[in-house]
């Protein structure tokens, strides 16, 4: 008989796990609470990037402007952009693509349950349909995937339906003046990019003395350095006291007196792990805001049951949960799988993008490892002049004594596609002088890569 495994949730995390289970022969049925395709696809990553998308396309039209002709009559502006178009420009692409991955799941031939489902025992899980019928199915293994909600940290929480988060802001019902977003790390970047874009007026306020924790200073630097010329005011190190939320403008009273002001308020203050009514408790399986404690093969303290992406807090990144889901999909099978964390590429998709992978200079001294840097800008690469990309920089951080690739940092232009290089670099372990044998193409970005190199 096959092994029969539910996964919970279709996010990136479910649905790759439930597509590698049934290539391994298994018996699958994956239980969806809501949308097919999770949080990234519905809410998250594929909104955002078609939203980040149209702003994009504004700045690029701003950059154009010099070089048309005097008199032209072109007089586009940002707010000429119609936002209910926007909006279902967003929907139009979360249908296109969940259509497709359910047309994906039918040919499969796996079985997709509408509903919640809920541990009742070992080996057990109620599923509360739609209509609030419930039935319970029994299981070899189960999948955990059920993702993560908006965060509201006190003092917001007592005003979650006054403000927008993450997931709401897509469907404000008009564009604001005005935008505040709480939050200086990639949901909140993210954001202030694109409503900036399309000409409102953006503030961010962080916690932290600096945008992107744990990301490097140089980097940090230069992406608030872009935003900022922008027009994207930043307030750091402040805590917010007390919350106004009538009619006109909202207000954000921080400790020292001061006030912000603005027509939204967007919480982007992270994400925390959506397992209330998941019926853990029936398990003995421990949880917080972080998630549930797995080892590195996925498996929870209950042999059977392994949980992936978002709800087990190791890395809370799409593509982390879709890889997670996958070695849990093969040990489940009977496979040896580990997930390596100092492979995941980091990304913001904002401009300049960013991304990141391995290890940065502080984070390898506070291993004790000594080690030497090497940094190219786009100023001096062809394409980056051609295109008038000439924003970042590719930084490259090595072992001193034999030159082992430990991590990298790249900063505008195509930064998102070219980490991924570097994650090879680092999950070979390669040297500098073997990536230098690399021919790179010319004219492109990635010659930043081998500018960098030759340092």
């Amino acid at each position: 008989m096959p092994k029969k495994v539910i996964v919970i949730g279709s996010g990136p995390g479910g649905y790759p796990a439930a597509l590698r289970l049934k290539e391994l022969g298994a018996d699958v049925s994956i239980v969806e609470a809501w949308d097919f395709g999770g949080t990234c696809l519905n809410r998250g990553c594929i909104p955002s990037k078609a939203f980040l998308d149209t702003g994009h396309r504004v700045h690029a039209f701003e950059g154009l402007r010099r070089l048309l002709k005097d008199g032209s009559g072109v007089n586009f502006s940002p707010e000429m952009l119609d936002w209910e178009k926007v909006k279902a420009r967003r929907a139009d692409v979360i249908l296109k693509l969940r259509g497709s991955l359910e047309k994906l799941f039918q040919a499969k031939k796996i079985e997709v349950i509408r509903g919640r489902a809920s541990f009742s025992a070992h080996h057990e899980v109620t599923i509360t349909g739609p209509d609030g019928k419930t039935e319970k199915r029994t299981f070899d293994a189960a999948i955990l995937a059920a993702g993560t909600r908006p965060s509201f940290p006190p003092p917001f929480r007592d005003f979650h339906a006054e403000l927008t988060d993450s997931d709401r802001v897509f469907d404000l019902p008009k564009l604001p003046k005005s935008l505040l977003i709480v939050g200086g790390g990639v949901i909140g970047l993210e954001f202030a990019c694109f409503f900036n874009a399309i000409g409102v007026k953006v503030e961010v306020l962080e916690l932290l003395p600096d945008i992107l924790a744990g990301e490097d200073p140089q980097v940090t630097r230069a992406v608030r350095t872009s935003f900022e010329k922008r027009g994207v005011k930043f307030h750091f190190g402040k805590k917010t006291a007390s919350i106004k939320t009538g009619p006109g403008l909202k207000t954000l009273e921080l400790e020292d007196g001061s006030k912000l002001q603005a027509e939204e308020i967007l919480v982007g203050a992270g994400r925390a792990a959506d397992l209330t009514g998941m019926g853990l408790e029936a398990l003995s399986l421990a949880w917080d805001r972080r998630g549930v404690k797995v080892n590195d093969r996925m498996q929870t303290v209950v042999p059977e049951v392994y949980a992936v992406g978002d709800v087990n807090g190791l890395s809370l990144l799409a593509h982390s949960a879709s890889r997670q889901g996958e070695i849990a999909a093969e040990n489940i099978m009977g496979g040896d799988q580990a997930f390596d964390d100092s492979i995941v590429p980091k990304c913001v998709y904002a401009w300049p993008e960013v991304g990141s992978v391995g290890l940065n200079k502080a984070q390898a001294e506070a291993k004790g490892i000594t080690v030497k840097t090497a940094r190219a800008f786009y100023l001096g690469i062809g394409k980056a002049v051609a295109t008038d990309e000439t924003e970042g920089f590719a930084q490259l951080v090595f072992k001193a004594d034999d030159e082992t690739v430990l991590g990298a940092q790249l900063v505008g232009g195509p930064a998102t596609e070219l980490i991924h290089l570097m994650a090879l670099a680092v999950k070979l372990k390669l040297r500098k002088k073997e990536l230098r044998q690399i021919i790179y193409a010319h004219p492109t970005m990635a010659e930043a890569v081998h500018e960098a190199l030759q340092r």
